[in-house]
Order: structure tokens, then sequence, then C-alpha cells
């Protein structure tokens, strides 16, 4: 039985555990049909056929990657239990389908209803990971690197944050038929980008913190996290209770996948995840004579084949998709000689590790819970859950290359050379993990999961501002309590804004606009909430002085090309450096060497472009600008409502946004998914998400969490009221 409290949020009541995964398929496809339909075209390479020509670059990227390929070796090689769980679960949404057909977006699209299969919940996860990964940072780095050599890329990835590891990419400049590979990679991606999703993900972020007893009013854990993504229509996750005499569970989930990966609770234990960022994908340059690719041992066959790319109301493309022992081939032409491929750990072989949803289901303590990840592969994130009993842990969850050189951790490198080859995985006991800490805290934001050389985890991640902020505001509550972690989740404080209010504090009286600037950002403290106006002046002159540093240190025209080209991955190159200026380096912060001059200048321009903005409140310009997947077919009629908030990437309430100066303020990544659970009253447990549970225009739950959701509530996570539906 399938009931809905007031939001619409669907529990499964079930006599058998596979009852209950058919009836989440079921309300899945009530809720979401047209999403699971958008997600497992975009990962076949087929969303085309719906919106035509815009999406040809998509899934001309989508065929090469082979994704279908991977998730036929996954279906192989799943256990029998776990296969019927994925059986059970797609005879639910095809269930839905045969009894009350499918929504209007169809019609619109100009598509009719495929039975949905176990390998679409396969495709339908990878796609939405395949691009969490790190090939784009890699891909942005080289592309810095042949323009503008070794030296200004090297100033973008300064001296590591405290606790950040660096790993000092290959000498030199990349030669010219390489840069031109590179350039061709770079347009590859930016066409792709926009229905691929990969602004969806490339910017993935998210908090999660986990205080143990001694530091609650409760005396057990409080399990807290929010998830950041770009805003997709409808939201990435899906909110669900699932009761069966097996298990009990309640949290997120992507719609089209029977199980809860990512956030949630079984009654005795919770868990939640953060993007790692983690190395798991390499890129290759490769050369070809013919259908001949160069190997360590000599030239050998490549695998080709050609797929039909049908375009609605356009001619069909034919996609020459190519596979070499590294990996299938992602960008360039092998008729040309050279083209660069990718290898990722969840494309590299069968992953078998869709059995560990269940044991997450089952885990009784937080131990048993991280104990029982092994085996899984991709995403790797980190893991941190809390129990009943009071314990609190953290796992790195997910496998890594072994490597024997780094280098291909920043750059493609040759992929016929025997030392950026694998060596196997990173073993599940290698793996970064702690149970119980002394200080009774744990916290991840994207921040540097461990200085340890081996394993090697990241160069990718970002900023150390947030997790900051969080043990701030840990350090000065003395008993936590849920309120305490829901106002922590608004918090609109940015260190890094607040380190340079100090520093202008500290710096004039100016003359004129530079002077008004100075002082909006002293009085304002670094407090960047939706009201107040501080937000909009950090965030101008922010991009102000952005422009005016690296243009002095990497000189204007590769400035220009980093904050106005659409290559995902280089906002988060720009945070960082711009996220170092303000980083103690021996007591000292960088920015303090900056001149009177470029500061009154950057001051100055900043306050003309707030002024230009209205000088309104941060909220009115910083807001949602989420876009149904039809957008391009429909327009705005199926968009929802925009939304106002405060803070930016460096805040704990996230809201990231571009660099470019005079540029639009619109939310390009935000929190999608919030929870907060006290493990002494799992009832009292809190969620929320941007939108609604249901994912049709016109429909009453299409939206209503965005005013609780703007407002930093939560709406209850124990259902209260509801009426079965069927």
């Amino acid at each position: 039985m399938i009931t809905r409290d007031a939001y619409g949020i669907p529990t499964i009541e079930a006599e058998t555990e596979e009852q209950a995964w058919f009836e989440l398929g079921r309300a899945a496809a009530e809720d979401r049909l047209w999403q699971l339909e958008y997600d497992r075209r975009r990962a076949r390479g087929r969303w085309a056929e719906v919106v035509g020509e815009p999406a040809v670059a998509a899934d001309r990227l989508a065929r090469r990657l082979r994704l279908a390929d991977a998730a036929e070796r996954d279906l192989a090689a799943m256990d029998p239990r776990t296969l019927a769980t994925f059986e059970a679960y797609a005879a639910g949404i095809n269930a839905h389908v045969a009894e009350h057909g499918t929504p209007v977006e169809y019609e619109r699209g100009g598509i009719g209803w495929e039975a949905w299969t176990p390998r679409d919940s396969l495709l339908m996860f990878k796609i939405r990971h395949v691009l969490m990964g790190v090939w784009q940072y890699k891909i942005a780095r080289a592309v810095l690197r042949a323009s503008a050599g070794a030296e200004a890329t090297a100033k973008l990835d300064p001296t590591p944050l405290p606790g950040m590891r660096v790993t000092v990419p290959p000498g030199g400049r990349v030669d010219g038929a390489r840069a031109d590979l590179l350039e061709q990679a770079r347009a590859d991606v930016e066409a792709a980008a926009g229905h691929l999703g990969f602004l969806s993900e490339s910017e993935g972020g998210s908090n999660a913190w986990v205080l143990g007893p001694s530091r609650t009013a409760s005396g057990k854990p409080l399990l807290v996290n929010d998830s950041h993504r770009a805003l997709d229509v409808p939201n990435a996750y899906w909110q669900a209770h699932v009761r069966c005499p097996e298990f009990t569970v309640s949290g997120a989930t992507f719609p089209g996948l029977p199980g809860f990966p990512h956030f949630g609770h079984n009654g005795r234990v919770g868990w939640a995840i953060t993007n790692a960022a983690a190395d798991a994908q390499d890129l290759y340059v490769e050369h070809f004579d013919g259908e001949r690719v160069r190997t360590a041992e000599g030239w050998a066959p490549a695998q080709v084949r050609d797929e039909v790319i049908h375009v609605r109301d356009g001619e069909d493309r034919v996609e020459r998709c190519w596979l070499t022992p590294n990996g299938p081939v992602v960008h360039g032409d092998p008729a040309s000689g050279a083209a660069l491929s990718l290898r990722w750990t969840a494309t590299d072989g069968p992953c078998e590790q869709f059995g560990v949803l269940r044991r997450m289901l089952l885990a009784p303590d937080v131990r048993t819970l991280l104990d029982g990840q092994d085996g899984w592969v991709d995403p790797v994130n980190n893991l941190v859950a809390a129990d009943v009993d009071g314990h609190l842990g953290y796992l790195l969850r997910g496998q890594l290359p072994a490597r024997d050189r780094l280098a291909a951790t920043q750059v493609p490198v040759p992929g016929w050379a025997p030392e950026f080859g694998w060596r196997g995985r990173v073993p599940f006991t290698g793996m970064p993990r702690t149970e119980d800490p002394a200080d009774d805290l744990i916290v991840t934001s994207n921040n540097t999961v461990t200085a340890d050389v081996r394993p090697f985890v990241s160069h990718a991640v970002n900023d150390a501002y947030r997790v900051e902020r969080i043990h701030e505001l840990a350090a000065a509550t003395e008993r936590a309590t849920a309120a305490d972690m829901r106002a922590w989740q608004g918090d609109t404080t940015s260190v890094a804004a607040r380190r340079w209010a100090e520093l202008f504090a500290g710096r004039g009286p100016f003359t004129g606009d530079a002077e008004l600037a100075r002082a909006a950002l002293v009085a304002g403290r670094g407090d960047l909430g939706p009201a107040g106006t501080t937000g909009l002046v950090h965030a101008c002159v922010r991009r102000e002085l952005a422009q005016r540093v690296l243009d002095q240190e990497i000189g204007a025209a590769a400035r220009a090309w980093l904050m106005k080209c659409g290559l995902p991955g280089l906002p988060v190159v720009l945070r960082r450096w711009f996220a170092s200026l303000t980083w103690p380096r021996e007591d000292r912060w960088p920015a303090a060497d900056l001149s009177d001059e470029l500061l009154t200048d950057a001051l100055a321009a900043g306050w003309r472009r707030a002024r230009e903005a209205g000088l309104r409140p941060w909220g009115e310009v910083h807001r949602t600008a989420a876009r149904h997947p039809l957008h391009p077919v429909t327009g705005a009629e199926f968009d929802p409502p925009a939304a106002g908030i405060g803070g930016d990437n460096e805040t704990i309430q996230n809201g990231a946004y571009g660099w470019a100066p005079g540029g639009s303020f619109a939310i390009t990544n935000l929190s999608v998914y919030r929870q907060v659970l006290d493990l002494a009253e799992l009832d009292a447990a809190g969620w929320v998400i941007p939108g609604g549970a249901s994912g049709s225009p016109g429909s009453e739950h299409y939206s209503d969490q965005l005013t609780s959701w703007q407002r930093h509530e939560l709406v209850p996570m124990t259902p209260t009221t509801g009426a079965p539906t069927r």
C-alpha cells in the first residue's frame, strides 16, 4: 500500500520485501516518470529524439562513453537477491504506466513509453555520477596549460591549504598537436554540458557532519547533511519511506534506484554523504594508426562500431565509437591519429556494488554499516554515520585506482606508457576510516580527506571555508539540539568574506565609490544574508578583485578565457584559487600584500556593479533559475518558480554563481536535500528539498517545499497525515 503525507511524500507499507520494491517503483513512476525517462535517454544518447539538434553533442558524448555496455556488465554480475530487487522495482514502474499511462511531457516530447528494465536503473545511476568525476578538471587544467603554460597553471593551483595534498603536474608546455586535441575536448564538453548535466555535477558539493553524545543536549548523536548540486527539474532527490518485515527506511534516493545509498536512516542507524571529488577517472592520450592503437606492447586493434543518433526534426547522425585497452574514446577523432580515452572504475569492469544497498537497510549499528560498504565502487563518497547507541563513524566509500605514478591525477597522460597504468584498486582496508573520534565530531564539506600520500584521493577538492565555519559553530555550542542544526544549515556567514572585511578594516579610509564599498563590507562582517546588501557588494567586489589579481598573475587573455568559457570544472578551480588569498600562510594572508591601488580600483568597480544591480538585498538578485528538461521545446511553461537565498559557495547555506564581472548572480549550485536526524528521537527528524515530491507540472506537490527550503525550515520526516492512494 502507498500512502502520502501532506507534502505528497510516499510511504510504502508491504507484507514482503519484493512487494515493497514493487510499490516503491510504482510510487516513483507516479511522481517522477518523466525524470526517469530523461535520465535513461541522456545515458543512452537518445535525448536528441526529444529536443532535437541542441542535444546532439550530448548524445554523441553519451554514446562514446558506452554506459549501456557497462550497465549490461553490472547486470550480469548481480547476485540473485539484488537482481530480484531491481526486477521488482522495474515491474512497479511498468505497472503504473500500464494502469495510468504517461504524463503530458511524453506528448510534448513527441515520444512513447518503452518498458523500464533493471538496466535502465543502472544507466540512470551511472549518468548521474560519470559527470561527478574529475575528468573535466583535468581537461580544464590541460587546456589552460596548453594556452598559458605551466607557470600560469601552477599559480591557479597554489600551495595547499593546511591539510590539503598537492601533486605537482609534469613540467613544460603541451605540444601543439596535443593542444589541438585538448581544445577539441574542451569544445566537446562545453557543447554537451547543458543536456548531459555537467553543471549539475561538476560543482557537486555538500555538507555532512555528526556530533557525538558529549556535544548534544539529548546525549545521542545529531547527524546533519545538505547535498549541493545544480537545481534539476524535478529535484535530483526524491523522499520516501519503505516498511516491510525485513527493514524500515526513510530517506532520499534517486528516482529509478531501489535503494537509499546517500541519505536516510533505518530506525537504528543514520547515514549521509558528501562528494569526495575522488580521482577514479584518468584521461589518456591515444595514438592511432587506422583502427590500431598504440600500447605498451606495440600496436593493437581497437574496437570500433557505428551508432545512429536520431534527431527530432533533423537528420540522423552516425557516431563512430571507439574502445581502447584503456577505455572508450571520449574526445577527438582517432582518424586524425590522436584522441582521448577515459578509464573509470565504474566502467572498467563489472560493478558488483548494488548488494551494498540492502546491507545498509539491515545494519544495526555504525560499524556494521561501514563494514557493509565493502564492494562499493562508485561514486566515491565521504560517508558519515551515527547510531542510536551513540556511535559515530566515517568512511571514504568506494574504490580508487592504485597508481604508481600520480601525473594522471592532474592532466591527460600517454596511453601507451606503462607507468601510467593502474595496478588494481586500493583495498577496502586501505580506505580512510574513523569511528568514535576523541572530540566526538566528524565534519566533511568537500575538504581534503587525508594528507597522506597513499591512498591518493583527489587533487580537485574545494576550499576549506565551509568546514571551518562548521567547526566554529560547534566550538561555540555547548550542548547542541536539532534546532541548532537547522540554524547551522541556514548559516550565511562566509569566513572568507569576513576575512576580506577584516583586511579592509585595516586599510583606508579611501574615497568615493571605493570607500563606500569598503565601509559596506566592513560593516557586513561577512554575513551574506538574503535581507541585506552585503552579499551583493561582496559578490561584485570579489569578481573585480579576481579579475585584477588574475591579470597580474597569468595575464588578461588567460584570465578572460577562464572567466568566460563554459568548461565545467573551471569555477571550482577559480574558487580554490581565490579562497587561497585569505587563507593564513605563516600567520599572514596573501591578500594583505595587495596594493592600495589594486584594492581601491576593485572596490570602486565593485560598488558601481552593485549600484547597477540596484543595491538590492542579496536575496532579490541571488535567485534560483531552474529549467525543465523540456525547456528547449516548451519554453518556460514547465519551469518552477524562482526563490532567492543568501550565502555563496563558501557558506554553509550554499549558493554558487558565475565569476564574470557584470554577469548574472543566478544560482548555479545549491542545497538540493537537507536532513537533520536526532538519534534520540528519530520520529522528530526533518527533511526538505527545493521543489516537491511530484515531478508533474501543475501538481500541488510540484514545488510545495520550496518556501520551507528558502526559509531554512524542514518538513516533518515522520508522516503525520496521509491517505492510501490505491
